[in-house]
């Protein structure tokens, strides 16, 4: 990348706080607003260069964009940085938009700003990583019969491999579903605040 596309990085209209614990979560919601919204996206990993300072850069970013969307929920509540950056956004006056992912109370200087609610009857409103499934013996019995070629196979742990692989699969259906209408629902969000302004 050149220098060019950095200072435009800087310039991002719309600037992305989060906890980075959640990056595994909120990066497919990142992608797909980037690509719908076909505007600049400040994203802290994304978007600083290894040997950058960092700390300077996110501050030059929230200086210059239009928008900020807070990802809100249980890490972010507990991240001095967030913390940091929208109370630089707030104090600067910029266009907030909270999102919900869970049920953590939202402190009282985001509250002024109407947020986005994501919040479900699961952890961090449906976006959730994959916990693969333990693989339990029905039996103490070892027993592994030979296939039709002779070789002796694991039947009952290859069925659950088989098993996890499905369930793998619908995992990634109901994340990317749950990834596009969130980003529909933030990108819908951010051209009518564009037309207002």
């Amino acid at each position: 990348m050149n220098d060019t596309t950095h200072s435009l990085s800087d310039a991002a209209d719309v600037f992305i706080s989060y906890s980075s614990e959640d990056r595994d979560r909120i990066d497919p919601i990142v992608q797909l607003v980037r690509a719908m919204k076909k505007g600049s996206v400040f994203q802290d990993f994304v978007s600083i260069r290894p040997g950058e300072k960092w700390a300077e850069k996110i501050m030059k970013a929230l200086e210059h964009c239009h928008t900020v969307l807070v990802f809100w929920c249980v890490h972010s509540a507990a991240s001095d940085w967030v913390r940091q950056e929208y109370e630089a956004s707030i104090k600067a006056d910029k266009e907030i938009i909270p999102i919900l992912l869970d049920d953590t109370e939202v402190p009282d200087p985001l509250r002024a700003y109407q947020w986005l609610d994501f919040r479900r009857n699961t952890p961090h409103g449906g976006l959730f990583g994959f916990s693969p499934g333990v693989f339990v013996r029905r039996s103490n019995i070892h027993y592994y019969p030979k296939d039709e070629s002779g070789e002796y196979r694991d039947w009952e742990s290859e069925q659950h491999v088989e098993q996890e692989h499905e369930r793998k699969q619908d995992w990634k259906r109901s994340q990317a579903t749950r990834t596009e209408e969130i980003a529909r629902s933030i990108v819908a969000r951010l051209t009518s605040s564009e037309r207002h302004d």
